[in-house]
């Protein structure tokens, strides 16, 4: 059996952008058949055992001060402990930072994920260290700006979105990592917020992952 922590943020817990709830003004999750994470297990069947840590908000290594304890590398922490033994870990996350009150750059994004990368290669327990796959996320909508999200992310969230992938590979090569540019898959990111990936996206990622996971554990 080989333990998998998927560790991420909305894009991972499954958001669905289709369905909102006017009286709770909220949006609701993708079932485990829709999800990428869910469609990887599904895929990789029952010898793999895929862990999923996701949550809506969680950032890099910064601490939001309008949504508080979704700093990701504090929170990594403890996952990587609790679910010790781990053969791979899967980072994605960085979206979040895209919003414009943290006014970062892509490259300073990507500095971010390197110290996630480097804390995975950390031993609980005198087990190995896990393996790493880093997953750069999708770029935003262009029109981000005017969208939903306009008033946290801002209109520049998009040119910096697209230059995470190229950020994100240097970070997985210094590091040995395993390496996916979401931003290359040709996702269709919706005109509603202009972030969450769509049922048609989350497919696209699915075997894309469940295949590189193989390659790094199975070689």
């Amino acid at each position: 059996m080989k333990n998998i922590l998927i560790y991420g943020d909305s894009n991972s817990w499954g958001y669905d952008y289709t369905r909102y709830v006017p009286e709770a003004d909220t949006f609701q999750r993708m079932t485990e058949d829709e999800h990428w994470p869910g469609l990887v297990k599904k895929i990789l069947g029952p010898d793999y055992n895929i862990i999923v840590n996701a949550l809506n908000g969680r950032t890099v290594v910064w601490d939001d001060p309008y949504t508080p304890d979704r700093n990701g590398l504090k929170g990594l922490r403890p996952a990587l402990d609790m679910n010790a033994p781990l053969d791979l870990v899967i980072l994605k996350l960085g979206c979040n930072e895209l919003k414009e009150f943290f006014n970062l750059s892509a490259a300073m994004i990507a500095y971010g994920m390197e110290k996630l990368v480097k804390e995975c290669k950390v031993s609980y327990y005198a087990y190995p260290v896990p393996k790493v796959l880093l997953i750069a996320p999708a770029q935003t909508h262009p029109d981000i700006g005017s969208l939903r999200a306009a008033s946290r992310f801002g209109p520049h969230a998009y040119s910096k979105s697209l230059e995470l992938g190229k950020y994100y590979r240097q970070v997985a090569e210094r590091n040995g990592c395993g390496f996916i540019d979401c931003g290359e898959m040709g996702f269709e990111i919706n005109n509603v917020d202009g972030l969450h990936y769509s049922k048609a996206d989350h497919a696209k990622l699915a075997p894309v992952v469940a295949a590189k996971i193989k390659e790094i554990l199975e070689g």
